[in-house]
């Protein structure tokens, strides 16, 4: 397996968003190999994923969504570490959800990158594994799908719990989002549901979710 440069990951992605035709559809497949073998080796997917990667990549760019530099840009650093990796993928949930909501893309489709939406939030958690004391901005926020301005924005509006450090970075007490893992799961299915027995119904985002969450936790 040899797994390209941050540079040449970022050439990649840009000659997939400029391709056309047949070259297009083949260069997705590249793309998707190297997502599985940058960011996959960090969340220990090999074997068995293959497919879902590539419709994951599909999907993104049937939603016009692949072209989004918060993408790349994460893409870029995927095989840093286990935190960046987790970002990306948290990334590529955040995005699903968002293609799940664009109503051209018909109910199957939308359906599939729902439920691709919550594999890739499942790998996320199923890599954190022992639940530290503390957790970063980015942690949190990889865990929910959402970007860490979110995660700053409830901090800022005290709905979470948090110590900024001498050094001026927040970490927050982890044992506050157990609860928010079990409840993100239900409405993620209850997204789903809706979507299934009505095709037009809007998918909440990531976001949208989490700040439900908080919300309850905090009332």
């Amino acid at each position: 397996m040899s797994i390209l440069s941050p540079a040449d990951r970022t050439v990649l992605w840009h000659t997939v968003t400029i391709s056309r035709g047949d070259e297009r559809a083949s260069l997705l497949r590249v793309l998707a190999r190297e997502v599985l073998d940058s960011a996959g080796r960090r969340l220990d997917l090999y074997t068995g994923h293959e497919d879902e990667v590539i419709t994951t990549i599909e999907l993104l760019d049937e939603s016009g969504l692949l072209g989004r530099d918060d993408l790349r840009e994460a893409f870029e650093e995927a095989d840093e570490d286990d935190d960046h990796a987790q970002t990306f993928a948290a990334l590529l949930a955040d995005h699903l959800m968002q293609t799940a909501d664009v109503e051209r893309l018909g109910v199957d489709r939308r359906l599939e990158a729902m439920r691709l939406a919550g594999v890739w939030r499942g790998h996320v958690l199923e890599r954190a594994g022992q639940e530290p004391e503390w957790l970063t901005a980015s942690q949190v926020a990889a865990r929910y799908g959402v970007t860490p301005q979110a995660v700053y924005k409830w901090i800022k509006a005290g709905r979470v719990q948090a110590e900024q450090t001498p050094g001026g970075s927040w970490r927050l007490p982890a044992d506050q989002f157990s609860r928010g893992r079990v409840e993100l799961a239900q409405l993620a299915e209850l997204q789903a549901k809706l979507l299934e027995h009505r095709g037009d119904a809007p998918a909440l985002s990531n976001e949208e979710i989490a700040d439900e969450i908080v919300r309850r936790r905090r009332s």
